[in-house]
């Protein structure tokens, strides 16, 4: 999902497409996992539990921890999704 100015106007968006913390264009992935912050908390996560991030939003949300253990998953799952709405 790409912010753009007609997807902006439609929704009566007022504020900068732009990242906050990067001045870069704000999309999707770029938010969750391309931005320099971004970047930095899933560094976070892959020293805390030693798993690589996500590459896609695709990946994030569907193939991302297939192989892992199904409670330690849930468990990640449940922090990911506090760090994902904290960004």
């Amino acid at each position: 999902v790409i912010l753009t100015k007609d997807n902006l106007l439609r929704q009566r968006w007022v504020g900068s497409s732009k990242c906050c913390f990067c001045d870069q264009d704000e999309t999707i992935q770029h938010l969750f996992l391309d931005c320099p912050l971004a970047k930095l908390l899933w560094r976070s996560v892959h020293v805390t539990f030693n798993i690589s991030p996500p590459n896609s939003i695709e990946a994030l949300f569907e193939t991302w921890l297939d192989g892992v253990n199904f409670h330690i998953a849930c468990n990640i799952r449940i922090r990911i999704c506090a760090l994902i709405w904290a960004i």
